[in-house]
């Protein structure tokens, strides 16, 4: 390294790490922490009479787990049939549990002390279910409250 070069800590470096999940036309974290697995989503099957939070049971890896759907519990318009999306296996419960998103972006770390609180004209709904928001690059990210979304 060249004596005038400074050591620039990289900002996607700081933080505590989030998988950015994409649900609509949005950008979501998930903590890296209470994740296990992300895959896409090939076949699942409907429950039938269940909550319509519950997108259906996928089986992972030879586990069967419930699929929750992200865009249900946000509050946003179902997705289209042929879309691809993905499910993310959580882990810290005590059943086998994922939520299903549309596309998976990219891992990211956020600073703690930059969330601020969910913008004002977010629906109560989608405020719920998130500690907060942040800014990465130029986009906000709403940070998804694991906890929060399973127990709705």
């Amino acid at each position: 390294m060249a004596e005038n070069e400074a050591l620039v800590p990289d900002p996607r470096r700081e933080g505590e790490p989030h998988l950015g999940v994409i649900v609509g036309a949005e950008l979501y974290g998930l903590p890296l922490s209470r994740l296990q697995e992300v895959a896409r989503l090939t076949t699942m099957r409907r429950v039938p009479g269940s909550a319509p939070h519950v997108a259906g049971l996928v089986s992972l890896r030879g586990e069967i787990m419930c699929a929750l759907d992200a865009r249900t519990i946000l509050g946003l318009p179902a997705a289209a049939q042929e879309s691809p999306r993905f499910v993310v296996s959580l882990r810290d419960f005590d059943y086998p549990i994922g939520l299903v998103v549309d596309w998976v972006a990219d891992i990211f770390h956020i600073d703690p002390a930059t969330v601020e609180p969910p913008p004002s004209d977010w629906r109560d709904q989608r405020k719920a279910c998130v500690t907060g928001a942040a800014r990465v690059a130029t986009r906000n990210v709403g940070l998804l409250d694991i906890d929060a979304l399973v127990n709705r």
